[in-house]
């Protein structure tokens, strides 16, 4: 396809918030895309688009929006760049949907898939497009039952070693547990002098991190086990009943610095200076991921 026919991409996502991954991951997308010579642009959730079918209806909705100042108070990262699509974008562009979303809500005719997690983990359902192209972050969220094409690897890393880093080199006592995804799940270690972590800031975090020995993540798909490691705490995951730490992670880079339960622990140790190199290569290699993704995308939708 030539340069000045190339489709823009229109990635869904709502307001930055560097406490929620996903977020982190989609306004990264978008930033990475322009960065590479693409253009790229982000449609918020609630914004409404022109409805053909409902003309009168559609105008009033999107003229409320605008009269809000809607788009004006859509909070981006700073230093990226997230400029806001038009609905020319939609009518001529790539819509990216993270896996969370059902069906396709701004009626695009070209929709890419970015599973994020597990299809169906956060709402027991997936409804998705019999024409929709698919992506995923890492090899566990895949589903090969809807994704013929095991090599459509897409992932953004945004490492931020600058916060989460180990300043004490000194005693250490106490816990402290993530729960987030894993909130639901069974608490297996004692919670006297166990600090929750789940509401705090970035430098909060590291604070805490630099403080106890050890992390207790009941969440098994989150950077924070990782950002724990960099400050020196003991990182340790809570097994999913049944799986195996191959099963978890098959590549075992991607365990470095964490444990798989207690038992796993002298693992983490030994494999815990290993972690930030293999963190920081996964940053540089995400912007080859990004490249490919585009171009994939735009043979998928000439």
């Amino acid at each position: 396809m030539a340069e000045a026919a190339r489709r823009p991409f229109v990635i869904q996502v709502g307001h930055f918030n560097d406490e929620m991954g996903g977020v982190i991951a989609l306004h990264r997308l978008c930033h990475l895309l322009n960065e590479g010579g693409h253009e790229a642009y982000v449609w918020p959730p609630k914004k409404p688009r022109h409805d053909p079918a409902r003309p009168v209806r559609s105008s009033l909705q999107r003229l409320s929006y605008w009269l809000r100042g809607k788009d004006r108070r859509l909070r981006r990262a700073p230093g990226f760049i997230t400029p806001i699509a038009k609905e020319e974008h939609i009518a001529r562009g790539i819509v990216v949907y993270p896996e969370i979303v059902d069906g396709n809500p701004l009626r695009a005719e070209r929709v890419v898939r970015w599973l994020l997690h597990k299809p169906g983990f956060h709402t027991g359902r997936a409804v998705y497009g019999p024409n929709d192209k698919f992506f995923f972050f890492q090899n566990a969220f895949n589903d090969p039952a809807i994704n013929p094409h095991p090599d459509n690897l897409l992932k953004t890393v945004f490492i931020r070693d600058d916060i989460y880093k180990q300043t004490n080199f000194g005693p250490r006592s106490g816990t402290c547990y993530i729960l987030r995804k894993g909130k639901d799940r069974p608490i297996v270690h004692p919670l006297e002098n166990s600090v929750l972590v789940d509401d705090l800031s970035h430098r909060e975090l590291a604070e805490v991190f630099n403080r106890v020995e050890t992390c207790i993540s009941y969440d098994t798909y989150t950077l924070y086990s990782a950002f724990a490691a960099l400050c020196g705490c003991v990182s340790v995951v809570v097994p999913e009943e049944g799986r195996t730490k191959e099963e978890w992670y098959p590549d075992e880079r991607d365990r470095y610095g964490q444990a798989w339960g207690f038992d796993d622990v002298e693992w983490a140790r030994r494999t815990a200076p290993l972690l930030l190199p293999h963190l920081k290569a996964q940053e540089r290699e995400a912007n080859d991921s990004v490249r490919v993704f585009a171009e994939k995308c735009q043979g998928y939708f000439p």
